[in-house]
């Protein structure tokens, strides 16, 4: 697996661990360089890899703190906001999600990120409310195709509810979306939650960042599907076919920012919707089928 170095600030290139061995034996690396490879959760000095002692390498003095992260290495939102850097974050985690390692992770930067990414989604949002209208209708002529006599009452009530005016659906939509951040930060306690339980010590503030990140990264790429209407089967199918994309690129971003493996994060995350929804759904049905006992035994 390739290996990250940096000296002073400054990014050396990626090697082999071959590579590293030879340079460390010619005094082209010290003991005092920062490495990082995928999975790890921060840089540390070559003298503290396990791996390298046999090249005799003394681990750095207990005295001296590690350089800081590489500032060439930060990701392009915290080396400055704007537009540009918006986007060559979201290219670079696709592309290249390993460098999101490096970053510091502060979360007012990475509200903020998630905001700008609210705002470039609300236009996609604003045509699909302007030009396909009312959705209750036309969900509503959908369920009517499926010949349920039940089904067929819930949308015949549906298709003759008067739709709300364009300026409401609009104004709900844009308060929405302002919570949309709010909410992605409420799922990143999830995920946080879910590491505690599996002994990964990551910050609750870089677990936070890590869901903006991941979850805006994946709202952008997602966002022209709008313009695509409101078909059902239409929605279905593509549900179908970017799902796998879209976790792998969310858990590979979620992953290089935490240093958690991503196929690891995704069975966390498993885990704990599978405990929610045992809490959620299972434990109220007992206590209601107890209380429903015990009235019935009078």
């Amino acid at each position: 697996m390739q290996i990250h170095v940096a000296r002073n600030s400054v990014q050396l290139g990626v090697f082999s661990s071959e590579e590293i061995v030879a340079g460390l034996q010619s005094a082209r690396f010290l003991a005092s360089d920062l490495a990082w490879r995928e999975g790890m959760p921060a840089w540390t000095p070559l003298g503290d890899w396990v791996e390298f002692r046999d090249v005799g390498v003394p681990p750095p003095s207990p005295g001296v703190s590690p350089a800081p992260v590489p500032a060439a290495s930060l990701i392009p939102w915290e080396q400055g906001k704007s537009l540009g850097a918006f986007f060559a974050t979201i290219r670079q985690a696709v592309a290249s999600p390993s460098l999101l390692s490096t970053g510091r992770y502060a979360f007012g930067d990475w509200l903020v990120f998630c905001y700008v990414g609210v705002l470039i989604s609300l236009p996609f949002q604003t045509v699909n409310i302007l030009v396909y209208g009312d959705k209750n209708a036309q969900l509503a002529e959908l369920l009517r195709g499926l010949n349920i006599p039940e089904v067929s009452k819930a949308a015949e009530r549906m298709g003759h509810a008067n739709p709300a005016p364009i300026w409401v659906t609009l104004f709900g939509t844009v308060m929405g979306l302002a919570f949309v951040p709010l909410m992605y930060a409420f799922f990143a306690l999830l995920h946080w939650v879910g590491q505690r339980i599996f002994r990964f010590r990551i910050s609750v503030e870089r677990t936070v960042a890590a869901t903006l990140l991941a979850s805006t990264v994946l709202a952008v790429l997602m966002a022209p599907l709008q313009l695509l209407g409101f078909s059902f089967a239409l929605q279905m199918a593509l549900s179908v076919l970017v799902l796998i994309p879209g976790c792998v690129i969310y858990y590979r971003a979620f992953g290089a920012v935490t240093g958690v493996n991503p196929w690891v994060q995704f069975g966390i995350d498993n885990f704990v919707w599978f405990v929610l929804c045992c809490c959620c759904c299972f434990l109220p049905m007992m206590a209601f089928a107890g209380v429903f006992a015990r009235a019935f035994a009078r």
